[in-house]
């Protein structure tokens, strides 16, 4: 098994989002998972739900569970679709607390730690 596709697996990432690629630092003690989606993707308008094209992206970056004892970082160009009837709204990524830099198993954990 490739290791994008194990690292999908793993965080449950589902078209039209992929893993398409890792960082690991040592040094830092950090591991960046990087997604994306391909070009002409579709997501659903936060408002209605109609499938709606990308109108822009703006790159983001979750602090997310560690990976054994190095910190874990996910990363990710994340779109806003352009809906015929809402007009222009963030596309919230199924891995993300809403307005937050931690990803939702992040945000349990701390919960839990508290």
């Amino acid at each position: 098994m490739k290791l994008t596709r194990l690292l999908e697996e793993a965080l449950g990432i589902t078209p039209p989002w992929e893993v398409v690629g890792t960082k690991f630092d040592l040094d830092n003690k950090r591991l960046d998972i990087f997604l994306d989606f391909p070009k002409g993707s579709r997501f659903p308008c936060p408002e209605c739900g109609s499938p709606s094209p990308v109108y822009d992206t703006m790159d983001k970056e979750w602090r997310h569970l560690n990976f054994f004892q190095y910190n874990c970082y996910l990363r990710a160009r994340t779109p806003r679709c352009e809906c015929d009837t809402c007009g222009v709204h963030q596309v919230e990524t199924p891995w993300s607390c809403a307005q937050s830099g931690f990803t939702q198993l992040f945000g349990v954990l701390l919960m839990l730690l508290c």
